[in-house]
């Protein structure tokens, strides 16, 4: 495994560990070094932490845990609702913190009852990798829209309302609520290749949407 944090390298308990000065070089090795968990301080030269985090999620849902002196509760609401998988202050020991990244890979990597891919005539989805392919045809998903599909498949045939997509996508972010259609339609557009796809997203009136299996959707 590998954890980007705030360039030297060293080893951690079952991880490899990158560790770079500033927020711009660890801004650079979200692309280069692809890590599967970052540990992200606020208070960094040239790009801070809040900045770094924001755009780290345009370009990625890697689980990223702020450890930060700031410890306030402002601070911490902030973060979270950026995107934050965690946020731990500092002064927290070595064998906490390996938990602590033991608990969000395991709840950021579940698949549910799904496996490590999700497998249908119409539709393929690889979770682990992030790859979907709609009747064998690769289908590019922003990282937003990759965590709104899982979301909807983790919950088939369940009617999800756009405060709880809100909540499992979004992580509660305020400006969420518009995003929940205005997501659905984008991720529309792109499974619907065909017409017999056209109802992989069901809206349900009144109160949300639902998700159906792609041969009851034909």
């Amino acid at each position: 495994m590998s954890a980007s944090c705030s360039a030297t390298y060293s080893t951690w308990p079952g991880y490899a560990v990158r560790t770079d000065a500033d927020g711009q070089q660890g801004l650079r090795a979200f692309y280069s070094w692809q890590p599967d968990i970052v540990l992200l301080d606020i208070l960094m030269p040239k790009m801070d932490g809040w900045t770094m985090l924001e755009r780290a999620r345009e370009m990625t849902d890697v689980p990223v845990i702020v450890l930060t002196a700031l410890g306030q509760e402002p601070s911490k609401v902030r973060a979270l609702r950026q995107g934050a998988d965690d946020y731990l202050a500092k002064s927290i020991g070595n064998e906490e913190l390996l938990a602590r990244f033991e608990a969000v890979l395991r709840r950021t990597r579940r698949t549910g009852d799904f496996g490590p891919v999700y497998r249908f005539p119409v539709l393929f989805v690889d979770f682990e990798h992030h790859r979907v392919l709609v009747r064998g045809q690769p289908v590019e998903l922003s990282p937003t829209e990759f965590r709104l599909l899982t979301a909807m498949i983790m919950n088939v045939d369940i009617v999800m309302s756009s405060d709880r997509l809100l909540h499992l996508v979004w992580r509660d972010r305020p400006d969420g609520p518009g995003n929940v259609r205005v997501y659905i339609n984008y991720l529309r557009a792109k499974l619907e290749v065909e017409p017999e796809t056209r109802s992989f997203i069901e809206t349900v009136r009144g109160f949300g949407y639902r998700y159906r299996r792609p041969e009851e959707a034909a």
